[in-house]
């Protein structure tokens, strides 16, 4: 019988995220970097893979979030095989609880981003009663399997995408891939300035700048800034996995005259993912009315992981205890990064 190992080992970690990079489900919640973006909050991670000879087959990435006396297991996306190896995932799903166990956690949770009918999720319930960490609703798809230049795609948007992207590129908007910590650090503000006027939750510099930095630096994601006479009007930060893009943050100075900066940076994107063959370009759900209506124009499809989320509880009696906390901390629920790394345990 194969036995899987569990791993935080440099080797490991690095062949796990080029096997996230090439899987088709891959997704960037599942590279070693972002899992362990969340130590600032004294969370930790491993991965639990299945190996042949050295090759992965497959795996996945799981958080260990410690909250006081209270630890839970929680796999933002996965877990994930090969395709000739769609068997693993069964297998892989048995062993979260089975591991939750071992090491002391009282909760575990798993959220697909596949229509699998697995029989080991017989013993999850469907939900999430553990919602501090960032888990997808779906994708915002826009496909680029049938384009191999830009302007076959620009022709596929709304009207007034077209329109607001060529104008864009009128407005003496020059752009630039940084990899510099401080020029990233300089634009980043921007992007802490606009979550803070729409009142949405964003990390500080200091919790998200090795990930930031590691990710380019491995040539994973893209900080890219659109600039208008030296000045930083816009910003956005994609992340490569699935062999495909996915914006997961920016921020744009509003202005007036309108410098159609979002649409600029998107653009510019696109046109990235379209160069380097990537199958499609994940724009993201959610967002304000404006922000939805925005990334409408460009078409996307909205690929929605339904019934993908399931819980297992480990400890009940010391689950119901972190309830019983949790109830007193929801009117505080914008701030609860700040409070879970207040009361981290290592």
């Amino acid at each position: 019988m194969r036995q899987p190992i569990f791993t935080k080992e440099q080797q490991w970690l690095d062949k796990w995220d080029e096997f996230v990079l090439n899987n088709s489900y891959g997704y960037y919640l599942q590279l070693s970097d972002w899992a362990n973006s969340y130590s600032s909050y004294g969370f930790d991670f491993e991965l639990c893979l299945f190996l042949k000879e050295e090759v992965i087959l497959g795996g996945y990435c799981a958080l260990i979030a410690k909250v006081g006396i209270f630890k839970f297991y929680i796999l933002p996306v996965g877990p994930i095989a090969s395709d000739s190896e769609a068997s693993l995932i069964e297998e892989l799903i048995h062993l979260v609880p089975k591991r939750a166990a071992a090491l002391k956690a009282c909760y575990c949770q798993i959220s697909l981003n596949n229509n699998l009918s697995i029989a080991s999720l017989n013993d999850f319930h469907p939900g999430q009663l553990f919602n501090y960490i960032y888990v997808p609703k779906g994708l915002n798809w826009i496909d680029l399997k049938k384009y191999s230049e830009s302007e076959a795609l620009l022709l596929n948007f709304k009207s007034s995408a077209r329109r607001d992207i060529r104008s864009s590129n009128r407005k003496g908007l020059s752009v630039a891939f940084l990899s510099d910590k401080d020029e990233i650090e300089k634009a980043y503000q921007l992007i802490i300035a606009n979550a803070f006027e729409r009142n949405y939750a964003s990390r500080n510099w200091n919790e998200i700048q090795a990930t930031i930095l590691n990710l380019i630096k491995k040539n994973r994601a893209k900080f890219i800034v659109a600039y208008k006479d030296s000045e930083v009007k816009g910003a956005i930060f994609i992340v490569k996995s699935g062999n495909f893009y996915t914006y997961v943050f920016g921020g744009t100075k509003k202005e007036t005259p309108d410098l159609l900066v979002g649409h600029f940076l998107q653009w510019e994107a696109l046109k990235l993912a379209i160069s380097e063959n990537c199958i499609g370009y994940n724009i993201s759900l959610g967002g304000s009315e404006g922000v939805v209506a925005f990334k409408r124009d460009f078409n996307a499809q909205e690929i929605l992981f339904e019934n993908s989320k399931y819980y297992k509880i480990i400890n009940s009696n010391l689950f119901a205890i972190f309830l019983y906390f949790e109830k007193y901390m929801k009117p505080h629920k914008k701030r609860i990064a700040r409070l879970l790394s207040v009361f981290k345990s290592k």
